[in-house]
């Protein structure tokens, strides 16, 4: 088989495939599968404040129990915790306990956000007949004595905190509880150390989970365990199909299949060449790249069969599998400048990736013999003209139906159970909704930013805003002393109404009590710390899409995110007309500007009919959708490129390339995940579009 051994060569490509190699499994990788962090990176407004919002909620793992029985409900809890280890987990429900002795030590520093509007509107007849009423009612359970809060405004207070300690929930005849765990790591939280623990809670559900008794896990962390988990077993599955496809089609050709070892060896070189450069490039490693990157296989074949199929292998064929690799890495090279980070990752990775394959096929390929292609096939043009009138009918259909997406849940389905569990605990913990809105408020220290918080919330409150925020917890030393000096007003004016039940003394020492501010510490209460951003930055959690009309930063996760794809997708619609006439004016150099036109037609007819068919089956398009539209001008126009060196089997070269290729996009348009499958159908689409089209043109040609 060998020809002619240039050992420099071959030596050369073996020491930099070991190096890689060595790199690869030395040099530890992060992957990242935050999505948040995949979209918002780059220099734009609050993605900062966006990717920290998301962050805090990257280690919280949201849990229900349910059980027909409420003693076997309480037991399944007990035995999941024991089971939990609790060196890397810490438990946030938000129970008071902790804050009880502060609170009781000075009860007239708290009010409910109601009882203190009433006070400052001077209605104290209407907070004593309320003190009245819950006096007298047999279901009220008293926190602090009569002696010392007789208007029970401490436990007014207490009442107004809604969402902590919430009692077993009963629903549909079935009994449930909720607990909430944050993962925690000294060395910081890793997607692949979060994955093994997030592995060890599912295996803990799995034990004590049966018929009559569920645990559901729910929130960010386990989402992206499943998604990590689903994307290894999509690679390997479309890695292990995509092989069999092309051995299948190797030895039908060639009847023989150890033509593959320097297929398989260009495609492994080219991987590494890939991953290596997108790990040297980049801090993290982004999850969807690794799936993404397993187009390789379909697009670096190209030009091993293109070698293969080709007899003569002379100037011109270098001269077209070299145009062939610019044309394909034009899109690549323009995502890098989108500013989405995976969109960048993945065109450094497909660059050094193709390059890797195309150096290998020129270089090393040359060192042996091959056999030549013993089988043939027999293409059927008015076959293939039918079926692309077809498609182009359907597509003038999916034309009408065009529309764009920008929200980012458009990209990303979640599995029902997830999705269920989701729903689960927000009804069980009483948050019937997400919060909408945030607002973050900054300072110095904990008392600026309570300050700052109470102003804000005062806005929210005049105008009937729902909000959920720190300050509902621990109020400053400001609004206690105000507390304080309303409940004394109160005191002066309606406290002689209990003269029946209050000795005089007792009244007399309620109405001279001195201020005694409580100072707090969130590092004594765990819970609270779910509504710091970081050290200096608190969060308000408003429930209401209104406009808040507040000297504040404000973040609506939906909105902005939307905008910010919009704005990325407004990038790509300026830039295509430029990738087109790039394209047309580097073809038209080597082959004229009228030929260049017949060139180019196929793709851009691929790019029009993959738009069109996405449409009419998705109903709308994405901004990766759009991207996937400049990769097929990338990757078919290649097929033009050879089909015009007129050569014995192009056509058979041509077509296992496009079979492969599509072939593994229309797997990946499979995984389920749509970030992934809006990019792959459209590109399978645009595959098949083109070859038809190509072929068309090409053999219309030669009958004349």
């Amino acid at each position: 088989m060998v020809k002619k051994i240039n050992i420099f060569k071959i030596i050369i490509f073996t020491v930099a495939a070991l190096l890689m190699c060595c790199f690869s499994f030395i040099v530890k990788v992060k992957f990242e599968t935050n999505l948040l962090e995949t979209f918002l990176s780059g220099k734009i407004e609050n993605s900062e404040t966006i990717v920290k919002v998301g962050n805090k909620s990257a280690s919280v793992i949201k849990i229900v129990f349910e059980s027909e029985d409420e003693k076997k409900l309480e037991k399944l809890k007990n035995d999941f915790i024991k089971n939990v280890d609790m060196n890397y987990f810490q438990i946030e429900n938000r129970d008071v306990s902790k804050l009880l002795k502060k609170y009781l030590s000075a009860p007239q520093n708290f009010l409910s956000d109601k009882t203190y509007t009433l006070l400052v509107k001077g209605k104290y007849d209407e907070v004593y007949n309320q003190s009245i009423e819950a006096l007298y009612n047999p279901m009220s359970l008293y926190l602090s004595s009569f002696e010392k809060d007789p208007f029970l405004l401490f436990d007014d207070f207490i009442g107004s905190l809604k969402s902590i300690s919430e009692p077993v929930y009963s629903y549909n005849g079935k009994y449930y509880e909720y607990t909430t765990l944050r993962l925690i790591s000294k060395d910081g939280l890793s997607p692949k150390f979060a994955n093994k623990k997030i592995q060890k809670l599912v295996n803990i559900q799995k034990k004590l989970s049966d018929n009559n008794s569920k645990i559901y896990l729910a929130g960010t962390p386990v989402h992206s365990f499943y998604t990590s988990k689903n994307s290894v077993w999509s690679i390997n599955l479309i890695c292990l199909l995509s092989i069999l496809l092309i051995a299948c089609l190797t030895y039908f050709y060639f009847r023989s299949v150890k033509i593959l070892f320097p297929i398989l060896l260009g495609i492994i070189f080219g991987g590494l060449c890939g991953y290596c450069a997108t790990r040297l490039w980049f801090k993290d490693f982004q999850i969807i790249t690794m799936v993404f990157s397993t187009m390789l296989i379909g697009i670096g074949i190209d030009y091993s069969y293109h070698y293969l199929f080709n007899v003569n292998r002379d100037n011109n064929f270098i001269k077209n599998l070299s145009i062939s690799f610019f044309t394909t890495i034009v899109p690549f090279v323009i995502l890098y400048f989108t500013g989405i980070e995976l969109l960048r990752q993945i065109s450094v990775f497909s660059v050094f990736g193709l390059f890797g394959i195309y150096l290998f096929v020129v270089f090393i390929y040359p060192c042996f013999t091959f056999p030549s292609a013993i089988k043939t096939l027999k293409f059927n043009y008015n076959i293939y003209k039918n079926f692309l009138l077809i498609v182009i009918i359907f597509s003038l259909a999916g034309c009408f139906r065009m529309s764009f997406n920008d929200s980012v849940s458009a990209l990303y389905t979640p599995p029902k159970k997830l999705l269920y569990a989701e729903k689960l605990y927000n009804m069980v913990s009483g948050q019937n909704s997400q919060p909408i809105q945030i607002i973050t408020v900054k300072g110095d220290s904990l008392a600026e930013i309570l300050e700052k918080e109470e102003m804000i919330i005062k806005n929210l409150s005049e105008n009937n805003i729902p909000y959920f925020s720190l300050s509902k917890f621990i109020p400053s030393i400001k609004r206690q002393k105000e507390n304080f000096n309303l409940v004394q007003n109160l005191y002066d004016k309606n406290l002689d109404k209990y003269s029946d039940i209050l000795t005089s003394r007792q009244i007399k020492n309620l109405k001279t009590q001195t201020f005694m501010p409580i100072n707090f510490d969130l590092n004594d209460n765990l819970f609270l710390e779910e509504f710091m951003l970081d050290k200096n930055a608190s969060m308000i959690f408003v429930y209401s899409d209104k406009d808040l009309n507040i000297k504040a930063d404000v973040v609506n996760i939906i909105k902005d995110v939307k905008k910010y794809m919009k704005n990325y997708r407004d990038v790509i619609l300026k830039i295509a007309p430029i990738i087109l006439v790039l394209i047309y004016i580097f073809l038209s150099l080597f082959y004229g500007f009228k030929k260049a036109i017949k060139l180019i037609i196929p793709s851009y007819l691929a790019c029009f009919c993959a738009a069109c068919l996405t449409s009419l089956i998705f109903g709308e398009l994405n901004l990766f959708s759009l991207i996937a539209l400049f990769l097929v001008l990338g990757f078919t126009i290649d097929y033009s490129v050879f089909r015009q060196s007129r050569q014995e089997h192009t056509e058979d070269a041509i077509f296992i390339s496009c079979i492969t290729t599509a072939f593994s996009f229309l797997l990946l348009a499979l995984t389920g995940f749509k970030l992934i499958s809006s990019i792959t159908l459209v590109l399978f689409i645009g595959i098949m579009v083109s070859y038809l089209c190509g072929y068309l043109i090409y053999n219309a040609e030669k009958k004349n």
